[in-house]
């Protein structure tokens, strides 16, 4: 495996992009999807365009991701660090079963926040410093707000919402979320479940009748679909970007979803998918009798306060919506806007637009009963998934930081990085939003989140 790292950072180094275009094909392997080849692909030539040749920074594995080697390879050119992710194929030793590229944030952004509990001055300080810092080498633009009991602790903004016209972000910006609308989602089949409109372990079939996958249909849940366990692939392929003006409700995707290769069978692993989320929103249609955004308007925004947050159409006018950018690979500096990435409208999986004062008060109406009992907020957590550092329950991320559970999900795609994290026993929340992805700052909300348990653990 190790020889295999070996060969890409040579690659990368020796190469141009045509040449690593030409080399490529031979080393992995044919089961990988044809996309996320060509995204490989793509992102190694552009670290030989971009990165002045890089050099190996670190190596690790992780026990829960067996058979992955993560190699952290640092650009000559302005020091910007990546993670190559890669895998062997036990059939093809010579060949790479699984191959990604991301970046990384430096492991030193963090050095200095201490593990023990800070007051909220101290706490104030560390943010700051930290934003500054991505600022200066990252140029990143978003927003940063921090709850306790209530209270704002800390609340600041940096960058451009539009660099075209160097509009400064300010806190009034809204910002697109990404996959935060899941959470969303699942709050409305938790509705419907607590109304007795359906149950956890109705089938897609029984929900979805026109759902055209009539045998997949009948051994999906909706409890699967909360999960990610139902077996099913994403709809972001080609076909969906080449055809977005003709996906805008949720049953317009059916056939796409349905014709997609199945990542594995209902009720067994979790397999992240975007697919899922947009068939509860179908699902939340046919029960309630109401289209989706409608719905999300009325039984989610509004009993929680919600009035800086929706759902835009690409060509809609929405005052202070910050326009997203991107890199063109991990290691260049060049901004491009997202409008070419995007998708027509959002949609139940999420894409939706907020900002940081509305998604803490997401957090509040959660926490008090306003969305949904604290019987059925209990039930969502229970059975998790393993995932990440913790679990999946129904719609939210779930980990133990210092005896709390931190509950939440975070975004990101092209133009977008954001998360919200819950830290429950300090009745505390916090919310990055950000105009720029996909990044690794999404980690800040999860390193104060901990700041935070540890905290709210003092006896």
């Amino acid at each position: 495996m190790g020889q295999l790292g070996a060969q890409v950072i040579r690659h990368i180094n020796a190469d141009s992009p045509a040449d690593i275009r030409q080399w490529a094909t031979g080393i992995l392997s044919s089961a990988i999807p044809s996309e996320e080849n060509a995204d490989f692909v793509a992102n190694l030539g552009s670290a030989a365009k971009d990165s002045g040749g890089v050099d190996l920074f670190d190596v690790r594995t992780d026990p829960r991701r067996p058979g992955v080697l993560q190699m952290v390879v640092k650009a000559r050119r302005s020091g910007q660090l990546g993670v190559l992710f890669l895998t062997a194929d036990p059939e093809r030793p010579t060949q790479l079963a699984q191959a990604g590229i991301a970046p990384m944030d430096d492991p030193a952004l963090y050095a200095d926040w201490p593990k023990a509990a800070v007051s909220h001055t101290e706490m104030a300080r560390l943010i700051r410093g930290t934003l500054d810092r991505l600022v200066r080498t990252s140029d990143f633009s978003g927003c940063v707000t921090v709850a306790v009991r209530a209270e704002t602790v800390f609340d600041e903004c940096r960058g451009m919402a539009d660099r075209r016209f160097a509009v400064p972000i300010d806190g009034q910006t809204k910002f697109h979320i990404a996959s935060i609308g899941k959470m969303f989602t699942a709050v409305a089949i938790a509705q419907l479940v607590e109304a007795g409109k359906l149950s956890w372990d109705a089938t897609l079939a029984q929900l979805v009748p026109e759902y055209p996958d009539r045998g997949a249909a009948k051994a999906i849940t909706v409890w699967q679909l909360l999960h990610h366990t139902a077996g099913l692939g994403d709809f972001m392929v080609p076909e969906y970007f080449q055809r977005r003006d003709d996906f805008v409700d949720p049953v317009d995707y059916l056939d796409l979803i349905a014709r997609q290769p199945k990542a594995g069978e209902p009720g067994k692993e979790w397999s992240y998918s975007n697919a899922g989320y947009v068939l509860l929103g179908r699902i939340i249609e046919n029960v309630s009798h109401e289209n989706y955004f409608d719905y999300i308007r009325r039984r989610v925004f509004a009993p929680a306060g919600m009035q800086a947050s929706g759902f835009d159409r690409l060509d809609d006018v929405t005052p202070k919506l910050a326009v997203g950018y991107f890199h063109d690979g991990i290691f260049s500096s060049e901004w491009k806007a997202d409008w070419l990435k995007l998708g027509v409208k959002g949609s139940p999986a999420g894409g939706g637009y907020s900002n940081n004062a509305d998604l803490l008060r997401f957090a509040a109406a959660l926490r008090d009963g306003r969305l949904v009992k604290p019987a059925t907020l209990d039930k969502m957590f229970e059975d998790q998934v393993p995932a990440g550092p913790g679990g999946y329950a129904a719609g939210f991320g779930d980990r133990l930081s210092h005896g709390s559970p931190i509950r939440g999900h975070s975004g990101g795609i092209e133009g977008t990085t954001a998360n919200l994290q819950m830290v429950w026993n300090a009745n505390a929340a916090v919310a990055l939003t950000s105009n720029q992805g996909p990044s690794q700052t999404w980690m800040l909300a999860e390193r104060i989140a901990d700041l935070l348990a540890v905290q709210g653990a003092k006896p």
